[in-house]
């Protein structure tokens, strides 16, 4: 029996490393391609504009101005969808007066170009590097967070918040499926936990208890290793890794980006 058990544990981790190895780009990268306007999409108040990458990429970028105090969200989204799924978020972050630079990655919502770690570390610097609205609060979704907390500790950005955040795309596939011997086979790996002990702006961490994609003990992990002297951690009951927000999450997100 215990053979028999072994025999298909290993044919299995040969199926997964197989699959890995052709798929690593989708499933990390499975952006909606497909282009909309922010007035097609639902909220006119947002502005289309095109950053033009060093290499000549054209990036697609939504911008609302703030209104007077308030401060702007360069919004780094997670990697289902497109923007336009997301506008009812920007249309409430609009509502209560914050600004917003929303990015469409390489691949997505009409950008230009292919998606790896590399390039979208080196767009969101750039981006980054450009934004000359103040105060800046970097938002990371999802995958965004990898990015949010990278530029976070070279000091862009003067107060972070992570959605769903994880330590390193390693250990949400072995969280996914945990099997022996998968880390080499990775290319993909956005290792927050060992940037974000540099991050040292105020801090929010938004966390699902039921968070079956990346599981909230990878969030507390990260939350932990962060080197801001002010930072909350915020978990939301009960709720999955796309549920998290609601009215509970957006009046503390609220007084966060207010309190700033």
């Amino acid at each position: 029996m215990m053979e028999t058990l072994a025999a298909v544990l290993i044919a299995a981790s040969s199926y997964m490393t197989w699959y890995l190895e052709r798929y690593e780009m989708k499933m990390v990268y499975p952006f909606d391609a497909a282009y909309a306007t922010p007035a097609e999409a639902g909220e006119p108040r947002l502005v289309e504009t095109r950053f033009r990458q060093s290499d000549g990429t054209s990036l697609v970028v939504w911008r609302a101005e703030a209104a007077a105090g308030k401060p702007t969200l360069l919004y780094f989204p997670g990697n289902a969808g497109a923007l336009r799924d997301r506008t009812a978020r920007f249309s409430a972050l609009i509502d209560a007066g914050y600004g917003l630079v929303a990015v469409a990655y390489r691949g997505s919502s009409g950008s230009e170009g292919m998606p790896d770690e590399a390039v979208l570390t080196a767009d969101a610097h750039a981006i980054a590097e450009a934004e000359v609205a103040r105060p800046l609060v970097l938002y990371g979704e999802s995958l965004g967070t990898a990015l949010a907390v990278k530029l976070a500790a070279q000091g862009f950005g003067d107060a972070v918040v992570l959605e769903a955040p994880f330590t390193s795309i390693v250990d949400v596939v072995e969280a996914q499926f945990p099997l022996d011997d998968l880390d080499h086979l990775l290319t993909q790996r956005w290792v927050s936990l060992g940037h974000v002990p540099m991050v040292r702006q105020p801090l929010l961490v938004i966390h699902g208890t039921k968070d079956k994609i990346v599981p909230i003990s990878l969030g507390e992990r990260l939350f932990e290793a962060a080197g801001s002297p002010s930072k909350r951690f915020l978990r939301i009951e009960n709720k999955g890794h796309s549920e998290l927000w609601t009215p509970e999450m957006r009046r503390e997100l609220a007084a966060f980006l207010d309190g700033l």
